[in-house]
């Protein structure tokens, strides 16, 4: 009686779980991905509306400058990827997410959201 592997059992084996591990880290990348872009876009709004809210508040209207000493204050990372942002039209952008929410959601292809 023989115990253990053959060397051809542990090459199938092996290959399974190459197979395996290469459908899985994209699929895992992939929501990695999409969570950065995600808490970036809540992030974005969070800090527009409070940020709009202070300029109510304090009676003053935006500049770069008043934004930028308004960011520093704000203190919390706004992009997870060190996205530059900026606040044009009435809207917080990012350097890396777009915010273009209309496209962004029509790529999706139906995708239901998960928590």
């Amino acid at each position: 009686m023989i115990n253990g592997l053959t060397m051809v059992e542990l090459l199938a084996i092996f290959a399974i779980l190459g197979i395996i591990t290469a459908i899985a880290v994209p699929l895992v990348l992939g929501h990695v991905e999409k969570t950065y872009e995600e808490v970036c876009d809540v992030n974005r709004e969070k800090l527009e509306k409070m940020y709009e809210t202070d300029l109510v508040v304090e009676g003053v209207t935006h500049s770069d400058a008043i934004f930028r000493t308004y960011l520093v204050g704000y203190g919390d990372e706004v992009c997870p990827e060190d996205g530059i942002v900026n606040y044009a039209d009435g809207e917080v952008h990012c350097s890396v997410h777009s915010g273009d929410k209309e496209s962004s959601e029509g790529d999706e292809e139906g995708d239901v959201p998960f928590l």
